[in-house]
C-alpha cells in the first residue's frame, strides 16, 4: 500500500512538474517577443549596458527587417571524456539548432551600408533570441571567433523595433557627424 502511494505521489508529481515547465516554455517564449530586449538577462552573463557602451563594442549596429531564415540542426558534443592518452573526447552528442537570419537593414548606425546582413544565431537558451520572419528588429551584433558571421550582441538593446524608439534616439544621437 505504501509504495501504491509513493508511486501514486511520485507520478502526479512529475506529471504536474512536465506541466509546469510546459507553462514556463510558453511564457518564456511569449516574454521574448513582447519585452523590451530580445536577449534575458543572465546575472554573470550578460548585463544591461548603455547605449553608447554597447555602440562602441558592437561591430554592426542597424534597424532592419527579416527577410529570411537559414536553419541548420547538427549534433554537436555535449559531454567530454579523457581518451586511451589524456586527450579530452567528446563522449556524448546534442543535437544544437544554429540560425542565421538575413535581414535588409533600414538604417545602419554602425557598419558597412549593405543590401543584405547576415546574423548568426545559436540556439541554446534566451540568451540568443528566436527572430521571425517580415518582423523589424534593432539589432547590435558583434563578430564571433569561430563562425564567419556576426551575432547577436546580448549586452547590447537588441530588440523588437516597436519597443526601439528611445533607442533609435540615443544612436542617432551618438552617430552625428
Amino acid at each position: 500500500m505504501n509504495k501504491c502511494i509513493f508511486c501514486l505521489t511520485f507520478l502526479f508529481g512529475f506529471l504536474t512538474f512536465g506541466q509546469q515547465n510546459e507553462i514556463w516554455w510558453n511564457r518564456d517564449l511569449i516574454d521574448s517577443i513582447h519585452t523590451k530586449r530580445l536577449c534575458t538577462d543572465y546575472p554573470g552573463l550578460t548585463k544591461i549596458q548603455s547605449t553608447k557602451e554597447a555602440l562602441n563594442e558592437s561591430e554592426i549596429v542597424f534597424t532592419g527587417k527579416v527577410v529570411e531564415i537559414i536553419r541548420v540542426e547538427k549534433m554537436e558534443p555535449s559531454d567530454y571524456g579523457e581518451g586511451e592518452n589524456g586527450e579530452s573526447i567528446p563522449i556524448d552528442f546534442q543535437p544544437i539548432q544554429h540560425y542565421w537570419y538575413i535581414f535588409e537593414p533600414n538604417r545602419v548606425f554602425k557598419g558597412k551600408k549593405k543590401k543584405k546582413i547576415k546574423i548568426y544565431s545559436r540556439i541554446f537558451s534566451t540568451i540568443s533570441p528566436l527572430l521571425f520572419i517580415d518582423k523589424e528588429y534593432l539589432i547590435y551584433a558583434i563578430k564571433g571567433e569561430i563562425q564567419e558571421s556576426p551575432y547577436i550582441y546580448c549586452n547590447g538593446s537588441s530588440s523588437h523595433i516597436e519597443h526601439a524608439e528611445n533607442e533609435i534616439v540615443e544612436l542617432e544621437k551618438l552617430t552625428k557627424k
